[in-house]
């Protein structure tokens, strides 16, 4: 089932998640819908034109971190939103890769092989939106684990599209990251030894 995805508000992680599900046969972008000039609290909703194609969308990507933007999005199927709400159809994250979107775009998944322990195989089983995943993968290919583990935070802060900042989505991008790495790692390493002990 082909999933219609709509995109309010603008950002590079965006644009970026625009790009990566061009060639997606299981996702198809059906428009981005960029509101002007807002007001910092919208008195009256009727004022604001909203395109139709926004809620034949299966999901509604919400970057404008306006706190009034999703509930002019009330009557969408499914809306992902910075903004925090507390609608039933809107689910609130502060990082756009720490949800799933699709089966292909969301919280990251890696799957590793291991030899002489360096990381010699890296697939991305499922991207961050913005699709630093792949990015991030190339770069720590044959670099020891502890090298790789060490890095890959840091190598996801300089691809990720989000905001900077103490407390920012970067550090949570980094933290998603660097998790789905130890978990791919785990994983190999299990499956290792689980080989080791059938010979």
């Amino acid at each position: 089932m082909m999933l219609k995805i709509a995109i309010v508000g603008n950002s590079l992680c965006a644009g970026e998640f625009i790009k990566k599900t061009d060639n997606d046969e299981s996702v198809r972008f059906i428009g981005q819908w960029i509101p002007e000039n807002l007001p910092e609290i919208i008195d009256d909703f009727l004022e604001i034109k909203i395109p139709d194609f926004v809620f034949s969308a299966d999901v509604v990507l919400d970057y404008t971190n306006h706190p009034d933007v999703p509930y002019l999005l009330k009557d969408a199927k499914k809306i992902l939103t910075t903004s925090r709400c507390n609608l039933k159809n809107a689910l609130h994250t502060d990082c756009f890769c720490a949800v799933n979107i699709t089966e292909k775009f969301g919280i990251p998944e890696f799957m590793v092989k291991i030899n002489e322990g360096k990381i010699k195989d890296i697939v991305v089983l499922k991207s961050s939106p913005c699709g630093a995943a792949f990015i991030v993968a190339e770069k720590i290919k044959d670099k020891t684990l502890e090298e790789a583990l060490n890095t890959v935070g840091l190598l996801t802060q300089y691809e990720c599209k989000g905001k900077g900042g103490p407390i920012s989505s970067i550090h949570k991008a980094a933290e998603i990251h660097k998790n789905a790495l130890e978990k791919a790692i785990m994983n190999a390493q299990k499956s290792k030894s689980q080989i080791d002990t059938k010979l």
